[in-house]
Parts: C-alpha cells; structure tokens; sequence
C-alpha cells in the first residue's frame, strides 16, 4: 500500500505546533492529562519558549476535549479585553439557533443571552469611540457570565503568553481563575489554562492565597536528547535520511529546544529540495548540515547582536563587569550549564572576593529581556546555561579563537559563527572584556 504524501511544512514545523512530529513525554502527559480531567482543576503550564509547551497542550486538547479557544496576552492587554475576546470567540457556538456539535446542543435561553450580550458589548464599543469612558464591558459580561455561557460549551480557555499581562491584569485574571473553580461541580469541562515563561505558576499563586491547591502548576522541562532524536526520526515521513554526524550534530545544536531542532530539519530539507514526500529515499549530508546551519544563523544574527548588546551593556561604576563575568564562565562550562555554586566557583578563580549576592543578581537579570534573556534556568537540575546554543558558540569564540579538538559538525558551526561575527562588523564582540572596561 503507497504511503500518503507529506508537505515539509506539515512535518518540521518551528512556528506553530507539531502534530506529524508530536512526541509522546509519558511522565509530563500524565501530569497534564490528570489535570484537565479533573474538574475545576485550573492549570498554569509553564516553561522556557521553544520547550515544547504548546505543542504539548493542543495534542492533548485536542484527544480530551471537544473544543478550545485562545488567547494571545501581550503587554498591553487589560482583563476587559481578555474577556471580550473569549466572548467573542464562543459566537460560532451560539449562531443561529444554538448549533454546537453532533454531540452537544445549547439551550434557547443561553442562545438569547449570547445574543442580548452581543448587542450590549457592541452597543458599549460604540460608547467608547465617541466618549472618554474607559470601560467597553457592560456590567451584564461578568466573570460568573462567561463561566456559564463556556461550560454548557464544554469549551477550554488557552491564555498564552500568561507571564507577559502586567500585574494587576494578573490579579483579575486570577480571581477569574477561581470563578472557573467554583463553577467545575456544574461543568466539568469548564477550564482556564495559563501558559507562560518560567515563574508563571508562582506568579498566579502568590495573587490569590485559595489558589494554591486549586491550581495544577505544570513545568515542562527541556526535551532530553532521546526525545529530540524521535522528533528527526519523523524525517521517515518525507522518505529522506540524515547522516549520523548530521543526526548528532542536529541534537546537539537543538540544546533540549524543540523549535530549534525543528528549524534546522526544515533547513536541511530545503538544503536538499525537498517540499513533500519523496519517491526515492535521500541521504542528507554534513554539507546540507552545513548549509542550514548558516541559514539558521542568518536568521538569528539581529537577535544575536542585540542579546549580547544589552547582555553586555554597563550600568554605573561597580567593581565588576558582573555580566561579563557571569558569561565566561558559563562559557567554560558543559553544553548542559551549570549551576550557581560551580559558576561562583569558576568566578572566584579570577576574581577572588566576587559576592554571591552580585551573582544571583545578575543571573536573574540576564534572564530577562532587559539583559538580552540570554540565559535560562532548569528548575529540574538546577542549571543556568544559555538560552540558545548559538549563544554560547559566540560566548566561547569571545574568548579565544584557537581550534580546539571537536567534532566535524561542531567544527562548522563554530566557523561560520566566527564568519558572521566578522561579515557583521562585530569583532568587538570577539575578545573584549566587556563594554567600557576600566583600565
């Protein structure tokens, strides 16, 4: 029997979530399957961009529930406007004679309700254009409405990006959160799950002290490296291969990131030309490797510079260049980081009376997106390392430019980071000892 065709971009997909590639975490799918059937169960799933979060979420969504909807949260939003956009979003449920699926139908009422609403949030949106009143919800789209309009829905509410609301746009959300609580004897599908960057959980947790053991706080911790071998084992489906140097060499790029794997399998794939399924099985070479991995770094040479700019940038007069320190010895760490005894302890070397205190400052601070976010930190081992591999290749070649004793494929990477740094006029990157060091 023929084997059905597959688009590439159906198969590594870096930008939206994998479902050819999905791979089955058993011990975090049992958490968050235990989770979201729990009723009243709220979640905040959270963990470092590109883990794998979402991708884990919608697969499990999509086998538990019947429908979802989504929220991207950005800095700017308000809780009104959270609110509006899930109320919006539950239209199709509610159009034309409350039609939801085979399985579920809606009562006349609720349908009447969604319609009245409608009217009232359009009504109060027109209010908002020609005066200065600041609030567009009417007083009738509260909390308990949404809750009771969602739940005969059956329908999850995804807020994505959690950790980017301001605070007291949190502390609503949060006290949403236990509305949703409240309502889950009623409806047991009714669910709110926040995703968002490490400290999330903390973060709705500490807003509301009920929350505690009412919330499932849900890490997902970087992929292991068996894990991201799975995901290039999906290269079957494109009837393609890739060398065992270009295997390792792709795993030990992707640094537990899924996104990053799944970008430079698409890169290798366009290297070669495939675009869907091929009739004759191809073998992608260390020279393909080669040639996504410069592409990969094209892409990334802006975010690159302006991570190391502000990484690097001096604030003030103090003793150290804290960041400089921090970086080099990360550097002179493994692949998989280390954490903040071993790094005092590789800075000490030099600098003998550094503070402890200064180091955890700073460590949290190259987190963040002030310093770059530079690095991350793994909850699970306690580990501080880069956030993404190309990152600690350039932190390395700031120190020395001698070769060192490496494999093939780690070997071309680094050349073509030192090629960039140089194309792009960065050569004070390489060598210096932090911006505006004091002789």
């Amino acid at each position: 029997m023929k084997a059905t065709p597959h688009q590439l971009h159906d198969v590594f997909t870096p930008n939206k979530p994998a479902r050819l590639t999905f791979v089955e975490r058993q011990t975090i799918n049992e958490t968050l399957v235990n989770a979201l059937t729990t009723p009243g169960k709220q979640l905040v799933v959270y963990g470092h961009s590109g883990s794998g979060k979402t991708t884990l979420l919608v697969n499990k969504l999509e086998q538990l529930y019947e429908n979802h909807i989504t929220t991207r949260c950005v800095s700017h939003l308000t809780f009104e406007h959270l609110v509006l956009d899930a109320f919006d979003q539950l239209n199709p449920f509610y159009d034309d004679a409350v039609r939801l699926s085979a399985k579920r139908s809606l009562s006349a009422s609720l349908g009447t309700e969604y319609k009245g609403l409608k009217l009232q949030v359009a009504k109060a949106l027109e209010e908002q254009k020609t005066t200065s009143v600041k609030r567009f919800l009417p007083p009738t789209l509260t909390p308990q409405t949404l809750a009771r309009l969602m739940g005969p829905a059956a329908v999850c509410w995804v807020l994505e990006d959690f950790h980017k609301l301001p605070e007291e746009e949190k502390r609503k959300l949060a006290q949403v959160m236990k509305v949703f609580m409240d309502e889950g004897d009623r409806y047991k599908y009714l669910k709110i799950v926040a995703m968002g960057a490490v400290d999330t959980a903390r973060q709705v947790v500490e807003s509301d002290a009920e929350m505690r053991y009412r919330v499932a706080e849900i890490h997902v911790p970087l992929m292991t490296d068996d894990e991201i071998r799975e995901i290039i084992t999906r290269e079957s489906l494109l009837n393609f291969q890739l060398s065992s140097t270009v295997r390792d060499g792709t795993v030990s790029y992707a640094n537990g990131l899924a996104t990053v794997c799944h970008s430079l399998c698409l890169k290798v794939c366009q290297a070669i030309g495939v675009v869907e399924t091929l009739r004759e099985k191809v073998e992608a070479s260390d020279k393909h490797l080669e040639t996504a991995v410069q592409q990969y770094l094209r892409d990334m040479e802006d975010t690159v510079k302006a991570a190391f700019d502000k990484a690097l940038r001096t604030h003030g007069r103090g003793k150290f260049e804290n960041t400089e320190l921090i970086i080099r010895a990360l550097a002179q760490s493994p692949q998989d980081g280390a954490t903040e005894k071993e790094l005092l302890g590789r800075i000490r070397a030099a600098e003998p009376g550094y503070r402890v205190a200064s180091l955890r400052r700073f460590l949290q601070e190259l987190q963040i997106d002030q310093r770059g976010s530079i690095l991350r930190f793994d909850n699970a081992s306690g580990r501080y390392s880069f956030r993404d591999p190309i990152f600690r290749t350039v932190a390395k070649l700031r120190e020395t430019r001698q070769p060192t004793v490496k494999m093939t494929v780690q070997m071309t990477f680094d050349k073509l980071v030192e090629e960039m740094i140089t194309d792009l006029g960065w050569v004070e990157i390489i060598g210096r000892r932090g911006p505006g060091r004091r002789k």
